[in-house]
């Protein structure tokens, strides 16, 4: 049962970001909902019903990449039910917070297992008392301003306590390599941007700007 729960995850997730991906693109062309709704299913049909080699079309960047994390799962269904019905899950100081862990995680986490230094964060995946006090701690912390955040971290370990994916380690439910690169690339963009933006600012600001009498 577990494993097959974690094959419907594992390629769902990867079904999951097709279906993302492709009503991403269809909103470049229509906005209408049952249309948006058709090219989802056909997207994640396609991912998981389309065999390539006796392989599901799926199962390729799940064979390279591994299972996508819980956390993954939960911004990818967040992003998709955006699009396709206008309400947003995760607001965005949730999301936000949620990809500036993931980018700090990765940025110190992936070099560290690659044996630069004695120690290894992934190990204490394995034995994740330590991981799950750090954990919750943020939960705690961002639970009454970033609510839908702390709900996907706790998501995360509950998943890992019931065994979900492949993996026996907590690092797999809560970060993947996908999700890391891309956060990484999301925060970079929003620094630069964040630089950027004071000049541009100014720039504009004498043709905004209106005289003490012309205020309401």
């Amino acid at each position: 049962m577990s494993a097959a729960v974690a094959d419907v995850l594992g390629l769902g997730g990867y079904a999951l970001a097709l279906a993302a991906g492709a009503v991403a693109l269809g909103l470049l062309v229509t906005r209408r909902r049952r249309w948006l709704i058709a090219v989802a299913l056909g997207a994640a049909g396609l991912a998981v019903a389309a065999p390539v080699g006796g392989i599901p079309l799926a199962g390729y960047p799940r064979g390279i990449a591994g299972d996508l994390s819980i956390t993954t799962l939960a911004l990818l269904a967040a992003a998709l039910s955006a699009m396709l019905s206008g309400r947003a899950w995760l607001e965005r100081p949730e999301w936000r917070g949620l990809c500036e862990l993931a980018a700090a995680c990765g940025v110190v986490g992936y070099p560290l297992t690659l044996g630069l230094t004695v120690l290894d964060p992934y190990e204490l995946g394995y034995r994740p008392r330590g991981l799950v006090l750090i954990v919750a701690g943020l939960v705690v912390a961002w639970w009454w301003r970033r609510r839908g955040a702390a709900l996907v971290l706790a998501a995360g370990v509950a998943a890992f306590n019931l065994r979900l994916l492949e993996s026996n380690n907590l690092w797999d439910y809560l970060l993947d390599t996908p999700l890391a690169v891309c956060s990484v690339g999301i925060v970079a963009a929003r620094a630069v941007s964040w630089r950027r933006a004071p000049t541009a600012v100014r720039m504009r600001a004498p043709a905004t700007r209106r005289s003490p009498e012309h205020q309401p």
